[in-house]
């Protein structure tokens, strides 16, 4: 089910601010739908001209928000995704939607498009993508809420996992064990698994 309105309308402003909040120390989860930009050094310019119109879901394989967002603060990871959602729905932004985030990696969508980085909206959901870890539902809503969000700033065409269009194909498996059939509602072409 997608999250209340109200819940979306208070997640409209994402991409928007100065992205210059500091690491909270000590650190502090923002909770359930609620959103802190910590900006992520390692990001750029998207080409000029480019239409975002896909969205990549990963899982962190770090097990905490704060590791994660950690990482991403961190130049030597030159690796970096627009949003964060920990288990309890809390989400950091890491990097603004009309910029280039850095998460794909070597890659190619279904259409045979490649350096999804160009185009794309990446998400990392925290789960150490052993098949094993839950993704919550309060997760769940956090992730649903923010393609809502998507639809309406951009023309979304697809949602992808990372698995699919990591290239080599093989050479990412996340996110394993993702419930697909829940994001069915949202009328979009989801590719995961082996590409065909």
């Amino acid at each position: 089910m997608i999250p209340a309105i109200s819940c979306v309308s208070a997640l409209l402003t994402l991409g928007q601010g100065d992205g210059k909040s500091p690491m909270p120390s000590p650190w502090v989860e923002p909770g359930y739908m609620k959103l802190v930009w910590i900006q992520s050094p390692n990001c750029g310019p998207r080409p000029e001209g480019v239409v975002v119109d896909t969205i990549v879901i990963h899982s962190t394989v770090i097990p905490t928000l704060e590791a994660t967002t950690r990482a991403f603060q961190r130049e030597s990871s030159q690796v970096s995704a627009h949003y964060t959602i920990g288990k309890d729905g809390s989400i950091v932004q890491n990097v603004s939607t009309f910029d280039r985030a850095w998460h794909a990696g070597v890659s190619k969508d279904v259409r045979g498009k490649e350096n999804l980085n160009h185009f794309s909206v990446g998400i990392e959901l925290v789960n150490l993508n052993d098949g094993k870890d839950p993704y919550p539902a309060a997760q769940m809503d956090a992730l649903k809420a923010i393609i809502v969000v998507l639809k309406r700033r951009f023309p979304i065409v697809q949602i992808a996992s990372h698995e699919y269009i990591a290239q080599p194909y093989g050479r990412k498996s996340d996110p394993t064990n993702f419930p697909w059939d829940e994001f069915k509602q949202f009328g979009l072409p989801l590719y995961f698994g082996k590409p065909k």
